[in-house]
């Protein structure tokens, strides 16, 4: 089980900055993005942090803290394992398969054997979440159908490398899934919160699970441009039986979720 680790290439910045080990890490004050959540006798929290580089410049990071905030599983069915400890295993599990996420600096639990762990992952510098670019680009006028294209064809184009790689994100929201528009013809989408992800040998489920979830959580977007996004998922120009169905499917279980 791993309970140290960090990334040589931001070592030194990290020993710079006097945060190179799990007590310094675990003390460093954080600004919490939200009050942490807290159940079952543990809580998480998240917060952005600013690590000084030699030459004066700033690097953003975020922060995970964790006390007692444990997932069970048939592995691990007394004590579980922390959370932040699933989703470094799945950041580092996703970039060695070619998969963008968030790259980790530095994770921790603490030595002692309790329950703390921390996770320091590099910000995603110039990416937009997924709610907040939808929301900027349908502000005042629907945007151009090229636009909503790439754009579509950029989230389609990473659930299917996700998915290729065995992962089912299960909390596949647009809030998750973040965006970088630097160059507009090929954007690149990264999801962050992989805590709930998990290897799932059936591609069904992880289509089913995922993109319901999304097409369910996705505002302002037409049934024609939920179509296109599909098509480019599956890699089709046109409709085929089975694109039919896994279509009919989705919706089925979109709708179904909205009304629980």
């Amino acid at each position: 089980m791993t309970k140290f680790f960090i990334a040589p290439q931001h070592q030194q910045l990290l020993v710079f900055n006097q945060v190179a080990d799990f007590d310094s890490i675990w003390n460093h004050k954080v600004n919490w993005f939200e009050e942490p959540n807290v159940r079952r006798g543990g809580w998480s929290g998240v917060g952005r942090i600013e690590l000084k580089q030699p030459d004066g410049s700033v690097l953003g990071a975020f922060l995970k803290k964790q006390e007692n905030h444990q997932h069970k599983s048939w592995r691990h069915p007394i004590h579980g394992i922390p959370t932040f400890e699933r989703e470094f295993t799945m950041m580092q599990y996703l970039r060695a398969h070619q998969v963008n996420a968030p790259e980790v600096m530095f994770f921790g639990r603490n030595p002692n054997g309790d329950f703390k762990t921390t996770l320091l992952t590099k910000e995603l510098v110039g990416f937009v979440s997924l709610d907040e670019l939808t929301e900027q680009l349908f502000e005042q006028a629907r945007p151009v159908l090229h636009r909503q294209n790439i754009l579509l064809k950029a989230v389609a184009t990473y659930a299917r490398q996700l998915h290729a790689a065995s992962v089912q994100h299960r909390s596949f929201y647009p809030k998750h899934l973040f965006v970088n528009m630097s160059d507009a013809t090929t954007p690149q989408v990264a999801a962050i919160d992989l805590e709930k992800s998990r290897i799932n040998p059936f591609l069904i489920l992880r289509i089913l699970m995922d993109l319901s979830a999304l097409n369910r959580h996705a505002a302002h977007w037409s049934k024609t441009r939920r179509m296109y996004f599909l098509l480019h998922y599956l890699n089709l120009r046109r409709l085929t039986p089975y694109a039919k169905w896994l279509c009919r499917r989705i919706v089925k279980r979109s709708s179904r979720a909205k009304h629980k």
